[in-house]
């Protein structure tokens, strides 16, 4: 199955998205993301504040937002959801544009401070 694109999260997990996925997951629930591919892969390579989160319902999928300003100044974010097959490989499950991260979703990772 061919892939949308390939991209390393911080944690230098690999992250892929395949043609399914961003045709019947992200486009078809999610049309306002048409032509949002790298802008999806920025928020897995890139997370606002470099934090990932935890879905509170599925223990495997992690989440990624990313700060992005709309129309006038209200910002928003996109979110990309992934599913880790492994410790290593995770496939996106889907990305939209929310207004802000959901609440139970748990901090599961951010960049270490340093000293």
């Amino acid at each position: 199955m061919p892939f949308i694109f390939e991209t390393t999260d911080p944690r230098g997990k690999r992250v892929v998205c395949t043609e399914e996925t961003w045709i019947f997951h992200v486009l078809d629930e999610h049309p306002q993301m048409e032509d949002s591919e790298e802008d999806v892969k920025k928020t897995i390579e890139e997370p606002t504040y470099s934090m990932i989160y935890q879905d509170k319902d599925y223990p495997e999928r992690h989440i990624y937002y990313q700060k992005q300003i709309g129309l006038g100044t209200y910002p928003y974010y996109i979110k990309a959801v992934v599913e880790f097959l492994s410790d290593e490989y995770g496939e996106l499950v889907t990305s939209f544009v929310t207004d802000s991260p959901k609440d139970g979703e748990i901090l599961i990772w951010k960049p270490r401070s340093r000293a």
